[in-house]
C-alpha cells in the first residue's frame, strides 16, 4: 500500500463520452480559468471514496461488490446539466451531471453498502452523480455558470453503463487515475 495514494469505486464512462466531454472542456478552457482541467481518461462517476485503503479491506470490498453486481445488467444513462460545487462566484469543482436514473442509484447503493460491510467508513453525504471536469476556479472576475451553460449544452448525449472499477489515484500524474480492477455488468 502506498501512503500517498487513495482508492475509489466508480462507474466507468465509455471512450466516446470521454471524448465528447473533452471537446466541451476545450471550448470552455479559453473563457473559464480553472487551475486544473481533468485529463479525459480521468472522467468517471464516483460511487464510493475509500481513501488510503488497506489491501485486506479493499479485497473484502471487491469480493462483496462482485457478488452484489454479479446479476446486474448494463443500463442507459444520459448526460444532464453542467454545475459547480462550492461558491457560485468561485466554484471548487465544475462538473457534468447525468439525468436521474434509479438504476445508477441502486448500483451505487450496492457498492457503497458493500464497502461499509467490508469495514470502510465512508462519506455520508447523499449520492450526487457527477463527472468532475475541472477544479479550483482561478479567474479574476466572478464565475458565471449561465455563461458556461450557453457554451456547453450536454442534452441528448446518451451512453450505456457497462462497468464499475476500483481506481487508484496517482497524485501529480496525468492521467491521475488508474483502473486496478473492473467489474463488468451483464449485457
Amino acid at each position: 500500500m502506498t501512503i500517498n495514494t487513495h482508492f475509489f469505486f466508480a462507474l466507468v464512462l465509455p471512450d466516446d463520452i470521454k471524448a465528447y466531454l473533452n471537446a466541451v472542456t476545450e471550448q470552455l478552457k479559453q473563457d473559464f480559468p480553472f487551475k486544473k482541467w481533468l485529463h479525459p481518461a480521468d472522467y468517471h462517476i464516483t460511487m464510493a471514496f475509500l481513501g488510503n485503503a488497506p489491501d485486506t479491506l479493499k479485497e473484502d470490498a471487491l469480493r462483496r461488490i462482485e457478488n452484489e453486481l454479479a446479476n446486474e445488467g448494463s443500463f442507459g444513462l444520459e448526460l444532464g446539466d453542467i454545475g459547480g460545487f462550492g461558491k457560485s462566484e468561485s466554484p471548487r469543482i465544475l462538473w457534468a451531471g447525468v439525468k436521474q436514473q434509479e438504476r445508477l442509484f441502486a448500483i451505487q447503493r450496492k457498492v457503497y453498502n458493500s464497502c461499509i460491510e467490508a469495514g470502510f467508513e465512508l462519506d455520508k453525504k447523499p449520492f450526487k452523480p457527477h463527472i468532475t471536469l475541472a477544479r479550483k476556479f482561478g479567474g479574476d472576475s466572478p464565475f458565471s455558470l449561465e455563461s458556461v451553460r450557453q457554451i456547453a449544452n450536454l442534452e441528448d448525449k446518451q451512453f450505456e453503463a457497462v462497468q464499475v472499477a476500483l481506481y487508484q489515484t496517482h497524485l501529480g500524474a496525468s492521467p491521475s487515475y488508474e483502473k486496478i480492477f473492473t467489474i463488468n455488468l451483464q449485457k
